[in-house]
């Protein structure tokens, strides 16, 4: 199926999907990156296949791998993509999993198909972050694990009770017991604010 030149940003979901697996995912792990704007200086000289697509190229590209980096900011992310590639939009698969990763970035909201999320093997602390991923309603696949906040009480319940429509976290299929275990979570979290939030007014 042949797109036109290419420029869009808004493509119809119905032509993302229909092109969702025409092309390789791009690929730039292992390439001693520690920012973001340092991407478009790792290509190849040759441009490899699924890079900035000419005018009557057929394929889209659905995925980008950033993993295996030192990459510490993503709020260089929508330039660093768009430069690469014709359709931003259509990006559904973003590796960023064994980064220098603390804090998320609502940049990702710029992605509103994507689908899949690495971030495993990163530096990320607070469960709090997370709460910048829950615009993502498409998100379904979520990897966290080997960052400081998978030790956290209630790490499991707190991701699932935040992002509900996550089928899938550290690789882990999301099961109904999680899910109610995720909701029960939720119900005394709140039961003990409303309680530190009463304790407090009448001190």
């Amino acid at each position: 199926m042949a797109i036109s030149s290419g420029k869009s940003q808004s493509a119809p979901h119905s032509v993302i999907k229909t092109l969702n697996a025409s092309a390789p995912p791009l690929d730039f792990s292992f390439k001693n990156l520690a920012t973001l704007s340092a991407v478009a200086d790792s290509l190849d000289e040759e441009p490899r296949k699924g890079t900035k697509l000419k005018e009557g190229y057929s394929e889209v590209v659905t995925a980008v791998r950033y993993n295996n980096n030192s990459i510490s900011d993503l709020s260089d992310l929508v330039p660093s993509i768009t430069a690469l590639v014709s359709c931003p939009n259509a990006i559904s698969w973003l590796d960023f999993s064994f980064n220098d990763i603390q804090q998320l970035d609502d940049v990702l909201l710029e992605f509103p198909n994507l689908t899949t999320l690495y971030l495993h093997g990163n530096q990320i602390q607070s469960l709090t972050e997370l709460k910048r991923l829950s615009g993502l309603t498409n998100l379904r696949t979520l990897t966290l694990h080997g960052n400081p906040l998978e030790s956290l009480d209630g790490y499991r319940q707190f991701v699932l009770g935040t992002l509900p429509s996550l089928k899938q976290l550290d690789f882990s299929s999301v099961t109904k017991q999680d899910r109610r275990d995720a909701e029960n979570w939720k119900k005394l979290c709140s039961k003990r604010m409303k309680m530190s939030k009463k304790a407090k007014s009448s001190d």
